[in-house]
């Protein structure tokens, strides 16, 4: 009679084991759109055997552990390709508005410097005239109200990324928050011998979306399972159960983002990130700055050689000596600060003498808008032209790089996806199997109670 109680064990053991796999299986056909999740796997393993009348007869099985599967190699892959894509996703939108801000038309910057240096040109033609005396003023006017806008334009464009970091800042402390409470747990509940499968698998996600934004490596404890992030320099953001939050400082001109380590302050730049942060602290610290000098160089010699010229002529109140934009003192702030010094037009110098038809002057000053007054070698126009054809070279450069890193990323999550995701092919194939198990292991019960039944049927 004990043979048949212990053939019961079995038969109860084998249905709850199959009972669970079928239960696991069943959770990774509902998870199979879940972004991160990785497969599990039931791990069945035999109860230890007993000795009965001199012979050692097995218990069963059981499910002893549910694992996931992963792979570490294409884990870490991913991570690192998540860097590159969120550089060039956060330059991408920067770079677009750029383009805008510096184009080649009608209502650009080039297209008001052409009709500054064509006024002259027309006044020229005839230098009496009242109407092409204040068309020049007019047209002064409009080209530094082009200047001063186009740079309002940057700055605007360097206090959005602003805006843009502080909110990223925010994010990313939620999620090194959440790290911090995935790591105890997963602690926690892998001292018991289990393993913490959704927590896992959140913390991978979450690793990968810091990654992104900047660029950090993970190293994960062999011993705790807790994993700590690091900058590209080395600096750790995350360890264990402790975290730096990132903070940041906005009483400046531009965003400080920083953290706090022995009370010292670490500001964050392209030297010691990566990622999103990377390459939004590239546009507003280091290009856009470079088109701003750029525009201010050009605006300073426009300014200095216009000047130069207009003060060699005289007006026809007899004025002479007398700047056209009022001088610029350093080529720093200059297409911001670039105004017209006159307002009168008998003030425009067109000739080198006050007679009503010297149009020497008018020539000289129409003859700059060709001259290669730009490092020698372009002119005012030229140098613009070039200014925005780099812009356009970058943008490109930007999306070929953006273009490469999404798809390298979205091989390696295929990969990712046929190695440790959810086939639901071989998910139906399993679910078939436990569900045989199953009902052999109902048959193997039914079939020992029917023995039970006839064996006490004989003492009655």
């Amino acid at each position: 009679m004990s043979g048949l109680v212990n053939a019961l064990n079995i038969g109860k053991s084998s249905l709850l084991a199959g009972q669970k796999a079928i239960e696991v299986t069943g959770n990774n056909i509902s998870n199979v759109n879940t972004p991160g999740y990785s497969r599990e796997v039931p791990i069945f393993s035999d109860f230890p055997s007993i000795e009965m009348r001199g012979f050692f007869v097995g218990r069963g099985a059981q499910v002893a552990l549910v694992d996931r599967e992963h792979d570490a190699f294409i884990t870490r892959q991913i991570q690192e390709k998540s860097a590159g894509l969120g550089d060039a996703e956060a330059k991408a939108d920067p770079l677009t508005e750029l383009e805008r801000i510096i184009s080649i038309s009608d209502n650009s910057l080039a297209s008001k410097i052409d009709e500054f240096f064509g006024s002259w040109q027309d006044l020229s033609i005839d230098p009496s005239s009242r109407t092409s005396r204040e068309t020049v003023i007019i047209s002064g006017e409009h080209l530094a109200t082009a200047f001063s806008q186009t740079i309002e334009d940057l700055n605007t464009l360097r206090r959005n990324l602003d805006i843009n970091l502080i909110s990223h800042v925010e994010e990313l402390n939620a999620k090194l928050d959440e790290m911090v409470s995935l790591n105890g747990r997963i602690t926690t509940i892998e001292a018991t011998g289990q393993i913490a499968l959704a927590d896992r698998d959140r913390r991978d996600l979450l690793v990968q979306e810091i990654s992104a934004a900047l660029g950090t490596r993970s190293v994960e404890s062999p011993t705790t399972g807790q994993v700590s992030l690091f900058l590209p320099n080395g600096i750790p953001v995350l360890q264990d159960a402790y975290c730096l939050n990132l903070s940041y400082d906005n009483s400046g001109d531009y965003l400080d983002v920083y953290l706090e380590i022995n009370s010292q302050r670490v500001s964050f730049s392209t030297d010691n990130i990566g990622g999103s942060f990377s390459g939004m602290l590239q546009m507003r610290d280091e290009f856009i700055p470079d088109v701003i000098a750029d525009l201010d160089q050009l605006a300073y010699n426009l300014a200095i050689e216009v000047n130069q010229v207009h003060q060699w002529g005289t007006g026809l109140d007899g004025g002479f000596s007398r700047p056209f934009f009022t001088p610029p003192a350093q080529a720093t702030g200059s297409a911001k600060a670039l105004s017209v010094a006159i307002s009168d037009y008998r003030q425009v110098a067109a000739g080198r003498s006050d007679a009503t038809g010297d149009n020497t002057n008018a020539l000289d000053i129409a003859a700059l808008g060709q001259a290669q007054n730009m490092n020698g070698t372009e002119s005012y126009v030229e140098f613009y032209s070039s200014l925005a054809s780099r812009i356009g070279t970058e943008s490109r450069q930007n999306q070929l790089a953006l273009a490469g890193s999404q798809d390298s990323l979205e091989q390696l999550s295929n990969l990712r996806d046929a190695k440790v995701g959810v086939s639901l092919e071989e998910e139906m194939i399993n679910l078939l199997k436990y569900q045989r198990s199953f009902e052999a292991s109902a048959k193997f019960v039914a079939t020992i109670d029917e023995v039970m039944d006839s064996l006490l049927s004989l003492k009655r």
